[in-house]
């Protein structure tokens, strides 16, 4: 069996990220839908669904296959947090909805290196030259953004004092 090659490997990994932002993103949509933040987690998880897919058809595009064991991995994983992501491990709904978002914020993070440095190298590597890099890195910062209101938002609720608390 042939070693896989650093960009397949690269891919999957990604990947694997996608799979547990897809469940993260899926969960908090469900677990979320009575909040302020229902709309965008529904808009969001279409996205980073698209992107999975974009980066799915991409292991494809340049020889690969999407490796399994990483993506069980990472369903696994996005499962065990749940546990932490819950108000009964956060303490509170609001504390749950902040570190769910900040969860998402970083895996965006990562997205966003990995649409960078794959269009550094569309002209290196023919397979990756058709891609609109800039588009998908575009999107990703548009995520980043819209995270970024939603974790501020759920910031203010969930670190407020409560009310009576001695100063």
């Amino acid at each position: 069996m042939a070693e896989p090659r650093p960009l397949e490997v690269y891919l999957n990994d990604h990947l694997a990220g996608a799979t547990g932002a897809c469940e993260v993103a899926r969960n908090a949509t469900e677990k979320y839908a009575t909040t302020p933040h229902r709309n965008f987690l529904q808009q969001f998880l279409l996205e980073v669904e698209e992107d999975r897919a974009t980066l799915e058809e991409l292991i494809r595009t340049v020889g690969g296959t999407p490796n399994p064991l990483k993506q069980a991995g990472a369903w696994i994983m996005e499962k065990v947090s749940r546990l932490k992501l819950s108000p009964g491990g956060t303490g509170s709904e609001e504390m749950s909805v902040l570190l769910t978002l900040e969860t998402l914020c970083i895996g965006v993070d990562g997205k966003i290196c990995l649409w960078t440095a794959l269009g550094e190298m569309a002209g290196e590597i023919a397979a990756l030259g058709a891609i609109d890099f800039d588009q998908l890195l575009a999107r990703a910062r548009g995520q980043r953004a819209g995270l970024e209101k939603e974790r501020l938002a759920a910031a203010r609720a969930a670190l407020r004092d409560p009310v009576g608390a001695s100063r």
